[in-house]
């Protein structure tokens, strides 16, 4: 009723103007609504005169608990707002207690850095958060499927099972399995496969033994395999000849280096590690001799930074210095898309030139360089 009457007397765009300020701050302190003459003269015969711009709503407040009415601005307002109001202040303050105590939750070191910094599928947990889910159970599961993803290549229905005892607890239409796709991709840490076969692993020239086929990787010489993760995890005595091995991104200059090397031992990520390249390195001895080159951007980084920390191999950086990247940019340059800080670690200058420089540059820019280094 109060609404209705105060709309009736032309005072509607004060109302909504407080309602904007209130929504803002929980407060009703001053504002500016844009009235005539005629509303202003009536908003000072409620007042008792004392309205004016800009205008003190704790002076409506007063007027409106002294009229007939017996209301009080808030719940005038709460009327008009056609239900209880969420002031944006509070909920960003509740928000920001609520996030702290997710972080907090989150055992995976690295994950809760990135989750920190707003990636690995924070936006997802918080949208969750705001909605009013409770996503402990959900970090715990997601954190847990992390480490086991680290440690051994898993199916998602495996992993899934082993960790909560259902297979589809990771699947894409799931928080878990969003979560867990977008924190996997940021940490560098290849997605397990929806079977065994999907996956593949692109190489040539490694020996080994699939049971008691012991000659048949050694009757591929010359040859690229494309090897599907099942395949992968039967391989027994794997190895490369002359104990090294030349690991690529990306499959074009894979192709390139074994059309002129076809008796080079060579390995593709194709991308991001996938589960069946991760096993395949895994199943190298540690002593192997790696030669890693990846393209001189922030993917090409997160590809290398992944493989260095959770592969034990003896890692030799195959054009990813300095020197190199400046040679690559002035074949071409390609925008940066993210922040290298975070791999200064592994790869102090070359970081620093990238920050410096502001681009990054593709591995088919250092392709002459890259076949004269296996010739060498």
């Amino acid at each position: 009723m109060s609404l209705e009457h105060l709309t009736a007397h032309g005072l509607r765009p004060v109302l909504e103007a407080a309602l904007e300020r209130y929504k803002r701050t929980g407060e009703l302190g001053r504002s500016r609504p844009d009235l005539s003459p005629t509303d202003w003269e009536a908003l000072s015969r409620l007042t008792g005169g004392r309205a004016g711009p800009p205008l003190d709503l704790a002076v409506l407040d007063e007027a409106l608990r002294r009229s007939s009415h017996g209301v009080s601005l808030p719940e005038v307002l709460t009327e008009l707002n056609g239900g209880p109001i969420r002031v944006r202040r509070q909920e960003r303050e509740a928000f920001a207690t609520a996030w702290a105590g997710v972080l907090e939750q989150v055992p995976d070191t690295d994950w809760r850095e990135v989750l920190h910094d707003g990636e690995g599928g924070a936006n997802l947990l918080q949208k969750a958060v705001k909605g009013g889910a409770e996503v402990a159970p959900t970090v715990r599961t997601v954190a847990a499927a992390l480490a086991l993803a680290r440690a051994e290549t898993l199916s998602f229905p495996v992993l899934a099972a082993r960790i909560t005892g259902n297979a589809h607890a990771l699947d894409d239409d799931q928080l878990g399995g969003k979560v867990f796709r977008a924190a996997a991709e940021r940490l560098g840490i290849p997605r397990p496969e929806r079977d065994g076969v999907s996956s593949v692993a692109l190489c040539a020239n490694l020996r080994g033994a699939v049971g008691r086929s012991s000659g048949w990787l050694t009757g591929t010489a010359g040859h690229t395999l494309a090897l599907p993760l099942r395949e992968v995890q039967q391989l027994e005595g794997l190895h490369a000849p002359q104990n090294r091995v030349w690991v690529l991104e990306n499959p074009s200059v894979f192709e390139a280096l074994h059309a002129a090397h076809p008796h080079a031992s060579l390995i593709c990520t194709s991308g991001q590690p996938g589960a069946a390249i991760t096993e395949l390195l895994r199943r190298l001895p540690p002593s192997t001799t790696a030669f890693l080159s990846c393209d001189l951007d922030v993917g090409g980084l997160r590809i290398a930074s992944f493989l260095r920390r959770n592969i034990t191999l003896n890692w030799q950086s195959w054009r990813m210095d300095a020197q190199a990247y400046a040679l690559a940019c002035t074949r071409g340059t390609v925008a940066l898309s993210g922040l290298v800080a975070g791999f200064a670690g592994l790869f102090p200058e070359l970081v620093a030139a990238m920050e410096a420089g502001g681009v990054g540059a593709h591995q088919e820019n250092l392709l002459p360089e890259l076949l004269a280094d296996i010739d060498g």
